[in-house]
């Protein structure tokens, strides 16, 4: 949208401001008392969620560890094939990337 003048750009900039103005003008400003309930409500909330994702990460923590020590106690041939699978995924993945950037900055 081009404007011929720098007139026909205020005006119309003016505009668009006094149609926000309008549409925020009914806003009403919450009084200092409900703000507190607000906050501390939210506080409160927030406390609650962060120790309910604590109970959960530590009762995933347990779990995955339990299986880790009955897989080694009963089975370690298991365990450490797992192990070294893992690690070798894990240095075959790096060594292909590695090899892919080689491959781009050539």
């Amino acid at each position: 949208m081009r404007f011929n003048s720098d007139e026909e750009l205020l005006n119309k900039l003016s505009a668009e401001l006094e149609n926000l103005d309008m549409q925020y003008a009914d806003v009403s400003i919450p009084s200092l008392p409900e703000l507190e309930q607000l906050i501390a409500a939210e506080a409160v909330e927030r406390r609650r969620r962060r120790r309910k994702e604590l109970l959960l990460f530590l009762l995933l923590a347990l779990v995955l560890l339990g299986i880790v020590i009955a897989t080694l106690s009963s089975a370690p041939v298991l365990y450490w094939s797992l192990q070294a699978l893992f690690l070798l995924t894990a240095l075959g993945s790096l060594g292909a990337r590695r090899l892919r950037l080689r491959r781009k900055e050539s």
